[in-house]
């Protein structure tokens, strides 16, 4: 729940600092300032500050006439600010904003760019816009007053600015954006040593809200701490609607965060303040917030009756009226009123969209017309629950379809916003869709099941595939926008350039923050940097969709993808299978060129168990040395592999097609499937090499989502076929027998990392056969690596990896230590750790690379993105297919395998099938056969094979013979007779090009 008044302090603050401040003038013509005029502009200003509105109203009208009568447009300025003011306080802010348009326009007329009034009118707008809902226009003002504030050495107003757009981009759910541009405010107060507590406290309260929207608990109660600290110790004791907004703050934090009773005790306390000082509007903000709270223990009689006080005192359009009216709701649906649940929230629909049938309990709104739509599409989820419940408990198939068409409104909503926020906030987004996503998919999927209609297979598969992958997707689209839409390099270096710097500032903050004594100036003074450059980034960006129209068609250019495309697009023995992994249960959608189906999986033990098993099992090299060739590891792990195929294959179909696709999700994207057993005589088998693995029979590859195993294959135009990379680690520790570690928090060391035994035999010796170069020892370093980045088509890193659990942007792959000199602390340092954030910022060409290093498809599990994990850093940076690690991979064992891998692949083999071949040799000819050794690496992309291009001199190698044959032919016909003649010159050649085609000279 958020305070609603929680900035009018500090917009009248900005105002009349404003009106007595000249700020930057230099562009301003002399003004004839009336007399009369201004002294009924004083007078207005006078009353407003007294809170007396009724006579602010009455007196800056007067001003406003006389002043445009008589020119005066200063004072014209003075009035129409404090009308506005006033009329904002009055609750008129809907009639205020359809003001707005004219009122500008004449200012614009008659006022400068840098007169003083447009600092208070952009200030004063952005929160009339942001009352009536619309933060779209209330984030364009509020960005307007931070400009016009920047060219000044009001720094005050800077921050109050600051703070403005942070609440407008919380408004609007962009939790991210919010962030660091209240941030950016914490350090402009902070580089002030006249900063008055209650901007402090106000600043560190916007924290508190941002961070408990965020779901971090524990930094949102401590910044609302902090504020209650600075108010409790100001030296005027602070404003009670100050301590107000910071109990209401804190309140919000401590119930999400479970404390109910601290929660309780802070609203207590904000209730008999706002009774004491007569603040009517806070009042019903606390009297909704102790609705909300006894709602989540459960105190249903209490939370109604504290809500329907809110609703009283809010009046129909008031912001959060749509919000306590959908609480409402809940609560009688709780109590088993479903049809009284059903009324609120449609009632709470119409408050939060213009108009619509409220009466009709099956009507949706129009989306195109709604304002606070976070509110919205949270009474939209609300609805499509209850009509389901309805559905069931009354018989009514009406009601199912009914719920449905919120759904389908509700993720049609989500879109919307997900074109709208940063990349951070997205992905927030996509986790709390995922609830919605997974009641939409199961109300499509029951509708299925009742009907047998092939469009409800179509729509809960549509549902499925829009939650998988959506950054990822985007930034491949933009990558390919950019590429194909003739942006000059220059633009594109700079953008380059942008990103390295935000990147940098994010690592130092990383870094700080680590320390058990971080100095907090220093991060708010990078968290201002990173701002001040992801406004030069999106202006960039801007300028790219401006000036470059094919960019933007193709950045934004999605269609949903159908059952009947990708079916077309299957070869013949070709399957895929699509998962959506809720919390209730796992839905599946299995595609070939003649079927598609879809069949429900409940997400309870029957799966999570043998999962968990499994994958702990093949994770613990420990427990595999220890007891990995004992009866009772075989037996487990045969009960456990063919459980989960009899879960989340059989289904699909009785047997099994020669490749398959599979697009897994949340935990299932840790599994290497072609480890699970076919339903033969597993329990028979005398050892793990004679289990009967899915391996056997069909090669399996993996993708993030059905739109990117659609992309059009790229042309890549790479210099050379092969670039390999080994680096050499210290001597200190012994010698390693696997890849790499998990981090969990802190930054890695080079003295972490110990030799590696085979990772530069394995680069030498598969470069030397491919023709490719090999980086070893003291040349595999990260600078190196960042050099050659883009000519390569196929780059192979055999190296240490690690994780960071903390954030996965700081996993990486571990180079050669560069001399002490070139790791300085600065923008372009290099430090021998590639980490994932680093990826991300590069712009690569290969077909494939091949992470030879451990855990490099593990990482931190994100809803709706799937993990992320080094190897979606290489596919986001251009990489078409990456074959990855999902454990620490043995040293002895990928070496052996990598090498099969290249010899199959340069045989002819597609990707898919040479890394399959690679690991039925390896259990085919070695002892260590527990899927620990050579079941980690697995294929995210196509099946298609990789020839090797020759160079030009085969060409002309070639030449010389068809030249002298053509010679002799053309002799030939000279000697025995003009018939002969017509035959074409080209035939011979073209049966030898043919020929050396077929064995792959000539391969394209």
């Amino acid at each position: 729940m958020k305070t609603t008044l929680f900035w009018l302090t500090a917009i009248l603050f900005a105002v009349l600092t404003c009106s007595q401040s000249t700020g930057p003038t230099s562009s301003q013509p002399t003004q004839v300032q009336d007399p009369e005029a201004a002294a009924l502009a004083k007078k207005a200003e006078a009353f407003l500050s007294r809170d007396v509105f009724d006579s602010t109203l009455i007196y800056s009208l007067q001003a406003v006439e006389l002043a445009e009568k008589k020119q005066d447009w200063e004072s014209w300025g003075n009035a129409h600010t404090s009308r506005i003011i006033a009329m904002y306080y009055q609750d008129r802010c809907a009639e205020t904003a359809a003001g707005f348009p004219e009122l500008e326009k004449k200012a614009r007329r008659h006022l400068p760019a840098a007169n003083r009034f447009w600092g208070a009118f952009f200030n004063i707008a952005g929160a009339v816009y942001h009352q009536t809902g619309n933060y779209d226009a209330a984030l364009d003002y509020g960005k307007k007053e931070i400009s016009f504030f920047e060219k000044s050495d009001l720094q005050t107003d800077l921050a109050i600015a600051l703070n403005n757009v942070g609440a407008y981009y919380r408004s609007k759910g962009d939790y991210d954006r919010a962030l660091e541009y209240t941030l950016w405010a914490l350090q402009v107060y902070a580089s002030m040593p006249t900063s008055t507590p209650g901007d402090l406290a106000w600043t560190h309260g916007n924290l508190s809200a941002i961070w408990y929207r965020k779901k971090d608990y524990t930094r949102s109660i401590a910044a609302g701490e902090k504020a209650l600290s600075i108010l409790q110790n100001a030296p005027d004791g602070g404003k009670p609607a100050e301590f107000v907004v910071i109990y209401n703050d804190l309140a919000n934090a401590c119930t999400l965060a479970g404390e109910y009773e601290k929660s309780l005790d802070y609203l207590q306390e904000a209730l008999r303040i706002c009774r004491a000082s007569g603040l009517e509007s806070d009042l019903a903000t606390t009297y909704h917030n102790l609705g909300h709270v006894y709602r989540m223990t459960g105190r249903y009689k209490e939370a109604a009756a504290y809500l329907k006080q809110a609703i009283e005192q809010y009046g129909a359009e008031h912001q959060n009226y749509g919000k306590a009216c959908r609480h409402m709701g809940f609560i009688a649906q709780k109590e088993g009123n479903l049809r009284g649940a059903l009324a609120w929230q449609q009632k709470a629909l119409r408050v939060l969209a213009d108009s619509f049938p409220e009466q009709d309990i099956l009507a949706n709104p129009s989306p195109q017309r709604v304002n606070a739509y976070l509110d919205f599409l949270f009474a939209l989820r609300d609805k499509g629950e209850t009509l389901s419940l309805l559905a069931a408990k009354e018989s009514n198939p009406a009601f199912l379809t009914a719920a449905l068409r919120t759904y389908d409104l509700a993720a049609g909503l989500l879109d919307s916003m997900q074109a709208e926020y940063h990349e951070g906030s997205r992905q927030f987004w996509n986790q709390e869709a995922r609830p919605i996503m997974e009641s939409a998919i199961g109300v499509a999927m029951q509708l299925y099941q009742n009907t047998g209609n092939q469009q409800y297979l179509e729509q809960a598969f549509r549902y499925a595939e829009r939650s998988k992958a959506l950054l990822l997707a985007e930034a491949l689209r933009e990558s390919a926008a950019k590429e194909q839409a003739g942006i000059p390099e220059a633009l594109l270096q700079r953008e380059k350039e942008l990103k390295i710097d935000i990147a940098f500032y994010k690592k130092q903050i990383f870094r700080e923050q680590q320390k058990s004594g971080a100095d907090a100036q220093k991060i708010l003074l990078w968290q201002s940097e990173i701002l001040k450059r992801r406004r030069s980034y999106e202006a960039l960006l801007a300028e790219f969709e401006k000036s470059y129209p094919q960019y933007y068609e193709i950045k934004y250019r999605q269609s949903d993808i159908t059952l009947a495309a990708v079916q077309k697009a299957l070869a013949e023995d070709v399957a895929l299978v699509e998962f959506f992994a809720g919390d209730q249960e796992i839905y599946a959608f299995f595609l070939d060129r003649n079927n598609a189906r879809g069949y429900r999986i409940p997400f309870d033990g029957s799966v999570t168990a043998p999962l968990d098993r499994l994958l702990s099992g093949l994770r613990d090299r420990r427990r595999v040395s220890e007891q990995g060739r004992s009866a009772a590891a075989l037996t487990q792990f045969s009960k456990d592999a063919s459980a989960l195929f009899q879960r989340l294959l059989a289904p699909a179909g009785a047997k099994m097609p020669k490749q398959l696709v599979l697009i897994p999700d949340g935990a299932l994207a840790y599994l290497p499937f072609e480890l699970l057993l076919l339903p033969d005589s597993a329990a028979a088998a005398p050892g793990f090499a004679s289990l009967p693995y899915l391996l056997h029979s069909t090669a399996v590859r993996y993708e993030y989502s059905i739109a990117l195993a659609l992309r059009p294959l790229p042309r890549h135009r790479s210099e050379r076929f092969f670039d390999g990379y080994a680096p050499a680690y210290g001597a200190d520790r012994p010698a390693a027998t696997n890849r790499g570690e998990t981090n969990h928090c802190r930054e890695q060391e080079t003295a972490d990392f110990a030799p590696l035994s085979n990772n530069q035999a394995e680069v030498g010796s598969i470069a030397k056969k491919l023709h490719g170069r090999a980086f070893l020892a003291a040349e595999a370093t990260e600078l190196q690596f960042k050099k050659q980045a883009q000519q390569p088509r196929i780059v192979h890193l055999a190296m240490h990896g690690f994780l960071n659990d903390c954030d996965p942007l700081y996993s990486g792959l571990v180079f050669s230590t560069p001399p002490a000199a070139a790791a300085a602390d600065t923008l372009a340092a290099e430090d021998g750790f590639l980490h994932a954030y680093e990826i991300y910022n590069l712009r690569m060409n290969a077909d494939l690379a091949v992470l030879s290093a451990c855990n490099t498809g593990q990482g931190k599990l994100t809803k709706g993105e799937g993990v992320i994990s080094l190897a979606r850093a290489f596919k986001y940076a251009g990489c078409a297919n990456v074959l990855m690690s999902l454990w620490q991979a043995d040293d002895q064992s990928t070496a052996q395998i990598m090498q099969a891998f290249y010899r199959h692949l340069q045989a002819g083999l597609g990707k898919d099938a040479a890394i399959r071949q690679a690991k039925l040799d390896y259990l085919g000819s070695n002892t260590r056969n527990h899927p620990f050794f050579w079941g980690a690496f697995v294929l995210i992309g196509d099946d298609q094979p990789l020839r090797q291009s020759h160079s030009r001199w085969w060409y002309a190698f070639l030449l010389i013979p068809l030249a002298g044959a053509g010679w002799w032919y053309w002799r030939a016909k000279r000697h025995f007779g003009p018939a002969a003649q017509k035959k074409p010159v080209y035939t011979q050649r073209k049966v030898v090009c043919e020929k050396v085609e077929a064995i792959g000279l000539l391969s394209a």
